[in-house]
């Protein structure tokens, strides 16, 4: 029987990141199997999107992590109120495609954009197809301060308050007027005083700032594994062999294998698409998502086999992005919705 113990290797970093062949080591070892191909099964193939350092400049419409989004023009998600939902990211699906070769189900071209809403428990994923006219959104920080203000504009509104501009004071950041579609339009206040941004210009606000960061990296995809927790417990159960602890050390190592203990702070965060993952202290990702479908009247999506990981998004960033009380943010699709482009069932994950 292989023993590997986690000092054997942590001692010096493991090379070459997940795709290292100690990793096949160290699992076997907790598992109590004797030869390292008996692990091959608990992994799978998987995307990286690595952080480039901030600042650099981005392509139009190349895959990216902050900002404002390269979109069509008025298909940028928002809420009742015609609010923008804050804008996660975008992937380039011909890089993925160019860099990694096996995308799995995923379409070989076109861009995903991602928002959130709804106290970040809702998400809108944008597929915009390979050739359409893009033009890049900007994010300030006055845009997203002024937001700020708007959103209390929003909480505080009477049902009953008619059309038309609405009171406004010394010390307001913005000012709004009713539309009779209930949509509000927001302007910084013409007072200099207080106007965070050109003064009596108006701007369109985002639905949730605290989600929003004018600062963005690029996003670059190459070839990574993953490994599946749950399915390796079942095994160490049923054989009686292997130590449990040993699995799970290995596993949270191996989580940060790709990105080390500094991502997002000291060093770029390493994002995934596809393989495998866990959320709210080890359940699986499908079946989380499995059981929101079946919540949300999805019967066809009952099976936990019936989903991927669209993209998970560790807390951190190069970006200064934070979330908040979730450690990371797991967006799952429909495998059958891949195939005709369609991404309105995306559930996302928090935790």
């Amino acid at each position: 029987m292989l023993r590997v113990s986690a000092s054997d290797t942590f001692g010096a970093a493991i090379k070459n990141g997940a795709a290292s062949s100690e990793w096949d080591e160290r699992f076997a070892s907790a598992l109590g199997e004797n030869e390292m191909s008996r692990v091959a099964p608990f992994f799978a193939e998987a995307i990286a999107l690595e952080e480039q350092p901030y600042g650099e400049p981005v392509p139009l419409g190349a895959s990216r992590i902050g900002g404002g989004p390269d979109l069509v023009p008025g298909t940028w998600p928002s809420d009742a109120r015609g609010m923008r939902h804050p804008f996660l990211m975008q992937i380039n699906l011909a890089e993925v495609k160019a860099a990694c070769r096996k995308t799995g189900p995923l379409p070989d071209e076109g861009l995903l954009s991602f928002f959130v809403h709804d106290d970040a428990l809702l998400v809108d994923v944008v597929y915009t197809p390979s050739g359409s006219s893009l033009v890049r959104h900007d994010m300030t920080e006055a845009v997203i301060e002024a937001s700020s203000a708007a959103v209390r504009v929003v909480a505080e509104l009477d049902p009953d308050t008619p059309v038309g501009m609405l009171p406004h004071t010394e010390g307001d950041l913005v000012t709004a007027e009713l539309m009779a579609d209930g949509y509000l339009k927001f302007a910084h206040t013409s007072d200099p005083v207080w106007a965070v941004g050109e003064p009596g210009c108006r701007f369109e606000a985002l639905s949730d700032e605290r989600w929003a960061t004018a600062a963005s990296a690029r996003l670059l995809p190459r070839p990574t594994r993953t490994f599946d927790l749950r399915a390796a417990e079942t095994h160490l159960e049923e054989t009686g062999v292997g130590s449990i602890d040993d699995l799970i050390e290995t596993y949270e190592d191996f989580e940060l294998a790709e990105a080390g203990r500094q991502a997002g702070a000291g060093q770029p965060q390493v994002h995934q698409m596809l393989g495998y993952a866990t959320i709210r202290g080890g359940h699986d990702c499908r079946v989380e998502a499995a059981e929101d479908a079946l919540f949300r009247g999805w019967s066809d999506l009952g099976d936990p086999m019936a989903w991927i990981i669209l993209v998970r998004l560790p807390a951190g960033s190069s970006t200064g992005r934070v979330f908040w009380d979730a450690s990371d943010l797991v967006i799952m699709v429909p495998v059958a919705d891949l195939a005709t482009k369609r991404f309105d069932r995306c559930v996302l994950l928090s935790g």
